[in-house]
């Protein structure tokens, strides 16, 4: 009976001491899955204010494009007619251009196990 006991109180001392090292496993997973998604999210940010960089250039060297074949307002009128074309545009298919690949992401990030 004495080594039934000392068996016992061995698996609950193991029990614990695998309850302490999967909690330790959760907060370090955590802890990279945050970081990953952080470091997304900071990429972004930075894509998406270089992006806005680029098309204002982009959109101020169209207008010197259109200007040698229209009067200046016109040029400027017209580029911004294109701008909100895309920005309909990208309204539009906002499901399959932003919404699906970020959905994608977190679930990958949150239900992959490695």
């Amino acid at each position: 009976m004495e080594k039934f006991t000392d068996e016992l109180k061995d698996l609950i001392v193991d029990g614990k001491r695998w309850v302490k090292l999967e909690v330790a496993y959760a907060k370090l997973t955590l802890a990279e899955k945050f970081s990953l998604l952080m470091s997304a999210m900071i990429i972004g940010a930075v894509c998406l204010l270089m992006g806005m960089l680029v098309l204002v250039m982009l959109s101020l060297a169209l207008v010197e494009v259109f200007t040698t074949i229209m009067p200046t307002g016109l040029a400027y009128l017209t580029v911004a007619g294109i701008l909100c074309l895309l920005i309909v545009v990208v309204f539009l298919l906002r499901k399959p251009l932003l919404l699906d690949p970020v959905a994608r992401f977190i679930s990958k990030l949150i239900i992959d196990k490695n």
